[in-house]
């Protein structure tokens, strides 16, 4: 293991850490943490599988050309409230210059949990933690509810809302100080990971006081030909998460999907020979199970008009989730319109790379991309 803080034989005097690395120039804690949340839940009228070949017949149906007449899958919403325990990490610079005072607030996407954020695999390279740490930024990141050492839910009701309710609560609490490892917090950036992106996006467009900054990375809100919602079901190759690997998602209901193999994360996530095998092995040894519910509620696109903030939207070129495969011409709008008021707004492209932009040979360019928009807007 290159480095950093991790897990090995007990040693008096240090912490015992549940991540296998954090970076070496940090201070890092972790928490568990107790919120209670309430939101407006969608709710989905179909028959819970059993198995894989229920689960491929849903898919098959639920793909079929709305021409068909087909009926919806969703039927309404309801009230949900529940109390849980979120696993969250706090990294903040052992040599800090000032700007520790803001704080990254990290949300995940679909694929690895907190580790999208905090590699242990090659870290100098694909550790957005390190990167940040180094240049004097605190982050906090977590597992989202269902992820990880978090609370597990139903996959049947794990979904957007769900997350965007835990955000505001977690954001809430990292502005007031909690949890940042003493260090208080004076600027706070909203950051997320494709489907984290989204959450974010949406935490922000309904609460628009919450942070001074958001950070999209792998978004695409151009909804009408950028997500092919239909393709995306069909290239993920799902497969129950509990059957594929007992071991590490027996504790999972049947609405938690993983891809079937490494070549479906490849199809979706990577862009050839922008990676190295390597990579692509750790990011499916680190995987988290996504939800059923997460994965028909993800492309929400409200507007942000109200958040009078920095904004950056930073997106693969050649992202094959969110654009189809190809961005330039159909990224920059409706995303300007959405973050009208914005003091900034930064629509950028990243060569080189598909959606998973953490884990492409070019990604620590991205993540400067990303600090000196913050530095620019001077958080």
């Amino acid at each position: 293991m290159p480095g950093g803080h991790h897990n090995s034989a007990p040693s008096y005097g240090k912490p015992q850490y549940t991540q296998a690395y954090y970076p070496e120039s940090a201070e890092c804690v972790e928490y568990k943490i107790p919120i209670t949340v309430s939101y407006d839940a969608v709710t989905f009228n179909f028959t819970h599988w059993e198995d894989d070949y229920q689960l491929q017949q849903f898919f098959a149906d639920v793909t079929t050309r709305a021409g068909a007449g087909y009926p919806t899958i969703i039927s309404g919403t309801e009230p949900i409230s529940g109390s849980y325990e979120i696993a969250a990490s706090f990294c903040t610079p052992k040599q800090p210059n000032g700007k520790e005072s803001t704080v990254i607030l990290a949300t995940h996407g679909t694929g690895p949990g907190r580790e999208h954020w905090n590699s242990a695999y090659k870290p100098d390279e694909y550790n957005f933690v390190e990167w940040a740490t180094n240049e004097g930024y605190s982050v906090f990141f977590y597992d989202r509810l269902g992820c990880g050492l978090s609370t597990k839910i139903s996959g049947y009701t794990a979904q957007l809302n769900t997350h965007v309710a835990v955000l505001n609560e977690l954001a809430t609490l990292v502005k007031k100080g909690e949890y940042t490892g003493g260090i208080e917090t004076k600027k706070t950036a909203l950051m997320g990971f494709s489907f984290g992106s989204y959450i974010t996006h949406t935490t922000i467009a309904t609460y628009p006081d919450l942070a001074d900054a958001v950070l999209l990375t792998a978004i695409g809100l151009n909804l009408t030909v950028g997500v092919n919602a239909n393709g995306l079901a069909r290239s993920f190759e799902p497969r129950v998460a509990s059957l594929q690997n007992a071991g590490r998602f027996g504790d999972l209901d049947t609405g938690y999907l993983t891809w079937v193999d490494q070549f479906a994360q490849i199809e979706n996530y990577f862009k050839y020979p922008y990676y190295d095998v390597g990579t692509i092995n750790y990011v499916e040894s680190v995987k988290q199970a996504f939800s059923i519910g997460e994965f028909f509620t993800f492309p929400s696109a409200p507007s942000a008009s109200n958040f009078t903030g920095a904004a950056l939207t930073i997106t693969a070129e050649t992202d094959y989730i969110v654009c189809d495969g190809y961005c330039p011409g159909i990224y920059e709008e409706p995303s300007r319109t959405l973050y009208s008021n914005a003091k900034s707004f930064v629509p950028y492209l990243h060569p080189h790379c598909s959606h998973s932009i953490n884990f492409h040979h070019n990604a620590t360019a991205a993540y400067k991309v990303i600090t000196d928009f913050l530095g620019d807007n001077r958080l």
